[in-house]
């Protein structure tokens, strides 16, 4: 049986000396243009996220919102029926009837008073109404 005998070679030393000689100056890495917009694009990202996270998390719009309001009420508009007439049955207690066609014109973005039979039309709730 043949064995095989390796012979191990040491690093050659260097002078400490030739080495500070040799050694660079330390480099500062700076990021191209196309990096600096990666980065400002992936922290605009980040602070979307984070926004994000944060207003599910907090809920914060409800809180903004305040108390729950009442939903507004949609009617479909019959055959005579005119804006007077609803102001008359749905205005709340304490409040003009004129003040509460304007809420309903403006509410549904009327130009004027005049309503078409077929025709939804939202009337404000009544805590959106008594302001």
């Amino acid at each position: 049986m043949r064995t095989h005998t390796a012979t191990v070679l040491p690093f050659p030393r260097q002078d400490e000396q030739a080495c500070e000689a040799v050694a660079r100056p330390r480099v500062r890495l700076e990021p191209t243009r196309r990096g600096r917009r990666l980065l400002t694009g992936v922290a605009f990202l980040l602070g979307l996220a984070v926004a994000a996270i944060a207003l599910l998390a907090l809920d914060l719009p409800a809180a903004l919102a305040g108390t729950e309001s009442a939903q507004p009420a949609v009617i479909t508009v019959e055959a005579g029926d005119t804006l007077w007439d609803y102001a008359g049955e749905h205005a709340p207690e304490g409040m003009d009837e004129a003040e509460f066609v304007d809420e309903v014109r403006g509410l549904n973005h009327l130009p004027t008073g005049r309503i078409t039979a077929g025709q939804q039309l939202e009337l404000p709730a009544a805590e959106d109404a008594s302001r």
